[in-house]
């Protein structure tokens, strides 16, 4: 709509004729087409540069991450078995990486923590059917596990799940929940 559009002034005070319409003047206190189209362009760059890229949370910046994720791949998983970072916090002390290694149809899930790059330790449980991070504080970590019946298949787990909250002390971690017993058909419900 070019009647619509704020032209600017030529050099005898007349509005001039801007045949596209491109115009960066606010008319009545609000931006025209293009001038929203501009700042909203503008606006998501400087989001994306402030963010340092498209990839929040964890950077290419972050070593002590690519340590974690060069110690995930020393346990032999497989190279598309891409680990879980969702609770991995940038400059945090206390970390960890975790998901399916080894397992085509994603379950054999492990849990690795981390010291900054160094690794401290796992869940102790070996491997798991399902895991789910849920929340974290700087000496704290929250896992579900998914916990399986008996009857269960692998695809529909109808036990519910355990929240098990790791903690940090500043030299080793503890769970503060006792985990669920692995499922092996002979208990009523495990992980």
């Amino acid at each position: 709509m070019l009647s619509d559009v704020a032209f600017p002034a030529n050099r005898d005070g007349e509005a001039s004729r801007n045949p596209r319409g491109y115009s960066w003047r606010v008319q009545n206190g609000q931006w025209n087409q293009w001038g929203r189209w501009v700042m909203t362009a503008l606006l998501c760059l400087a989001f994306v540069l402030v963010n340092g890229g498209i990839g929040f949370g964890a950077t290419k910046k972050d070593r002590d991450l690519a340590a974690a994720l060069a110690f995930w791949r020393s346990r032999g998983c497989e190279p598309w078995a891409k680990p879980d970072t969702s609770m991995w916090m940038h400059g945090w002390r206390f970390n960890a990486v975790f998901g399916n290694c080894r397992a085509e149809d994603g379950h054999d899930q492990h849990l690795y923590f981390f010291d900054r790059a160094r690794f401290v330790g796992t869940d102790g449980l070996g491997t798991s059917s399902e895991i789910l991070g849920l929340w974290r504080n700087d000496t704290t970590l929250a896992f579900m596990y998914v916990l399986y019946r008996p009857q269960d298949a692998l695809c529909c787990p109808t036990g519910g799940g355990k929240v098990v909250r790791f903690r940090w002390n500043g030299r080793r971690f503890r769970a503060l929940d006792r985990p669920p017993p692995r499922q092996d058909g002979k208990v009523p419900l495990g992980r």
